[in-house]
């Protein structure tokens, strides 16, 4: 049986690191203008959400392995399942979402059964059946 020896760092040099850090970071943003301020922040949030966007992908990824779909179908029935319309739902966020899902949809027979929904929310819309 092996024992690893676990790493300690000097506490000295990590105190004297923090003290560094600490003093550091607001005497770099003082010496900056304000122009580069900003963009500094906006490379950071752009290399976080760039983070945020891989994370998403490996899941989609994973779940797309897991379905065994290609991702555009996986990403199309994500879509679809967001724009489920139930059958007396008669708001304006209803009627949207089904004009979205005729815009997006190419078989003829959804487009037919969309439509009759359509026609359905308009109607009880306009005469409050």
């Amino acid at each position: 049986m092996s024992t690893k020896a676990t790493k300690q760092k000097d506490p000295a040099a990590v105190a004297l690191g923090r003290k560094g850090g600490k003093k550091g970071g607001p005497a770099r943003a003082a010496k900056l203008t304000p122009e580069q301020r900003s963009e500094s922040a906006r490379r950071a949030v752009q290399a976080r959400w760039a983070k945020a966007r891989e994370r998403q992908g490996y899941m989609l990824a994973k779940r797309r392995q897991h379905l065994g779909k290609t991702f555009r179908e996986f990403q199309q029935e994500i879509n679809e399942a967001a724009l489920v319309v139930s059958p007396t739902d008669t708001s304006d966020r209803a009627v949207l979402t089904l004009l979205k899902r005729i815009k997006m949809t190419d078989s003829p027979s959804e487009i037919r059964q969309l439509s009759g929904q359509l026609e359905r929310v308009i109607f009880h819309k306009q005469y409050g059946h």
